[in-house]
């Protein structure tokens, strides 16, 4: 017959280094949605007023970010968007991977009105050429080189 192995229960010594870190686990929690909704909001503003101060930092308040908690079934970080007129958002999070870095894409309306051309910006210098494009159509891609059809082949509107 053969018996199953049952480590024996055993206790870290009180005191030790393992049962702090034992008390540390049980008294920590996770953040709730509304905690990681304000750390989303507040990575977002920081990001911004550090990496784009002469552009996004002063024309993007800190309280124009809305944040958004992760979505765990989709390992999707918590995130933030702030809306800039026009149909114009920017959005904002962090990587999951190991150097945790800001990714900020600007999500700009298409012409034909039925969906969204994302973008990624690395710097000020990204965004100001970007604006430069989208400036004489008002902020709004132009479609190029799409021939399938009437309707935008981008993120959809709804």
């Amino acid at each position: 017959m053969t018996e199953t192995f049952m480590p024996p229960a055993i206790s870290p010594a009180a005191g030790s280094p393992l049962a702090l870190l034992f008390d540390i686990v049980a008294t920590t929690a996770r953040l709730t949605n509304d905690e990681e909704r304000d750390v989303a909001e507040t990575a977002a503003a920081d990001h911004v007023y550090t990496a784009y101060p002469d552009t996004l930092g002063q024309a993007v308040d800190h309280d124009a970010w809305t944040g958004y908690p992760a979505l765990r079934d989709h390992s999707v970080q918590p995130s933030a968007v702030a809306h800039l007129d026009g149909g114009l958002w920017l959005h904002h999070t962090i990587t999951a991977d190991a150097d945790y870095r800001d990714v900020l894409t600007l999500l700009v309306p298409c012409t034909c009105g039925h969906g969204y051309v994302e973008s990624l910006l690395e710097d000020e210098s990204d965004l100001l050429e970007l604006l430069e494009e989208l400036r004489p159509t008002g902020g709004h891609a132009v479609h190029s080189g799409d021939t399938s059809g009437p309707y935008c082949a981008r993120t959809p509107t709804r």
